[in-house]
C-alpha cells in the first residue's frame, strides 16, 4: 500500500510537470544545452585546426622536417598550471584531432552532457525543483494531499519524479546533441580535410553512459536540494534568483563548496577538450564528491519531510 500511494503520488507529480510550462521550458533548456554543445565544439575544433596550422606554417618558414616532426612525441612535461611542449607541432596536432571528435557521435555527446553536467542541469534542476516544491501550496491542493498521502510520501513522490525528470531531460539532451553534431560535424570536416589521417576515436560508449549517469546526478542532487529551499521558503522568484547569482557569481569558496562535487566525482571521466577544462579545488578523491552528493540529496528529502509534517500539524496551514 505505501509503494502504491508513493507511486499514484509520483504520477501526479510527472502529470503536473508535463501539463505545465515546465515542459516548454525542459525542452528549451535540452536545445539550448545541444546546440550551446554543438557550437562550442565546433568552435573550439575550428581553433585548434587553425591554431595547428599556424605552427605547420611557422615550422615550413624555418625548414623543420614535418615528416620527422609529426612522427615523433609531443613531449609534455609538467603538470596543468606550466607544461613545457618539447614537440609543439606534434602537440598542436594532437589537440586538434581530439577537438574533432566533439564534432561527431559519441564524442559530441560526451562533451555536450560534461559541459551541461558542470553549468546547467544543476542550475535547471534546482529551478524545477523550485517550482514542483511551491505549485501545492499556490494552487491549494497542499489541502487535501496532505491528510491522503503523508508528508513522508509526498516528498518521496517529489524526490522520485525530480529524479526521473533530470534522466528524461540528461536523454533528451544527448539525442539533441547527436542531431546538433550532424549539421556541425560536416562543416568541421571540411575545414579540417587535411587531418583526416590522423583522426582518432572519442569516447566509447561506456564512458559516455557513465557521463551521462554523472550529469543526471549532478542534476538530480541539485534538484533536490532546491525541492528543499522551496519547500522552506515557499518563494518561487527570490529564491530561484539568488540561486542562479551565487551559482555563477559567487567564487569557489574552496574544495568543500558544493558546485565542486561536480568536477571532483567526474574526474578522469567527464570530457573536456581544449582550454576550457574545469579542475576541482583541493586534492580530494572522486569518492568523496558521489558520497558528498549522496548525503546532500539524503539530507534535502529528509528536510522536506519534516518540513512538511511539522506544517502539517499547524492549525494556520490547514
Amino acid at each position: 500500500m505505501p509503494m502504491r500511494s508513493i507511486a499514484r503520488e509520483t504520477r501526479r507529480e510527472i502529470r503536473w510537470i508535463v501539463s505545465s510550462r515546465l515542459l516548454l521550458a525542459l525542452i528549451g533548456g535540452a536545445v539550448v544545452m545541444a546546440a550551446w554543445g554543438a557550437l562550442a565544439g565546433a568552435s573550439s575544433a575550428i581553433a585548434l585546426v587553425v591554431q595547428f596550422e599556424g605552427t605547420l606554417r611557422l615550422y615550413k618558414e624555418n625548414g623543420e622536417d614535418i615528416s620527422t616532426a609529426l612522427a615523433a612525441p609531443a613531449g609534455v612535461s609538467g603538470d596543468a598550471s606550466q607544461q613545457n611542449i618539447g614537440n609543439p607541432l606534434r602537440y598542436d596536432l594532437d589537440q586538434a584531432v581530439q577537438a574533432l571528435t566533439q564534432t561527431q557521435g559519441m564524442g559530441a555527446v560526451a562533451s555536450t552532457l560534461s559541459l551541461s553536467a558542470f553549468i546547467l542541469l544543476p542550475v535547471i534542476g534546482f529551478v524545477v525543483a523550485v517550482y514542483l516544491a511551491t505549485h501545492d501550496t499556490a494552487s491549494g491542493s497542499i489541502a487535501w494531499r496532505w491528510p491522503e498521502s503523508g508528508a513522508v510520501r509526498l516528498a518521496g513522490s517529489k524526490a522520485i519524479a525530480l529524479a526521473v525528470t533530470m534522466v528524461a531531460l540528461t536523454a533528451a539532451t544527448a539525442v539533441a546533441s547527436v542531431v546538433g553534431s550532424w549539421i556541425t560535424g560536416p562543416i568541421v570536416a571540411a575545414r579540417a580535410a587535411e587531418l583526416a589521417s590522423f583522426a582518432v576515436p572519442g569516447p566509447d560508449v561506456g564512458r559516455t553512459v557513465l557521463i551521462g549517469v554523472l550529469a543526471a546526478s549532478a542534476g538530480t542532487t541539485a534538484a533536490l536540494l532546491g525541492l528543499l529551499v522551496g519547500t522552506v521558503t515557499r518563494d518561487r522568484t527570490f529564491t530561484v534568483a539568488v540561486f542562479v547569482l551565487a551559482y555563477f557569481l559567487a567564487p569557489m569558496l574552496g574544495a568543500s563548496d558544493p558546485r565542486n562535487m561536480i568536477p571532483l566525482t567526474g574526474e578522469g571521466v567527464f570530457y573536456f577538450v581544449g582550454q576550457f577544462r574545469p579542475e576541482a579545488v583541493g586534492d580530494l578523491q572522486p569518492v568523496v564528491g558521489a558520497a558528498a552528493q549522496g548525503v546532500a540529496a539524503l539530507i534535502a528529502i529528509i528536510g522536506v519531510a519534516v518540513t512538511w509534517r511539522v506544517r502539517s500539524r499547524l492549525p494556520s496551514e490547514r
